[in-house]
């Protein structure tokens, strides 16, 4: 019974969603709002740290893989 109730809760509020995203597109941009607002500070902060917007992730700079291939030489 109760399962019955969340299933048929859960289509009915899905398509109510879909039918205001069709029917007034603003609600959507409504919603998303604070998506876009994450990325626009997330971009900025990316800018004041000097990474130009661009996410580096995955990568490394030349002088890192060099050093951590390299072995370490003693010297007396």
């Amino acid at each position: 019974m109760i399962s019955n109730l969340i299933v048929l809760s859960t289509l009915f509020l899905g398509a109510l969603f879909t039918a205001l995203t069709i029917i007034r597109p603003e609600f959507r941009a409504r919603i998303e709002q604070p998506k876009y607002a994450f990325l626009q500070q997330l971009s900025m902060y990316e800018k004041s740290i000097g990474q130009g917007g661009e996410s580096e992730i995955g990568t490394e700079s030349e002088s890192e893989s060099e050093s951590e291939t390299k072995p370490a030489v003693r010297t007396k």
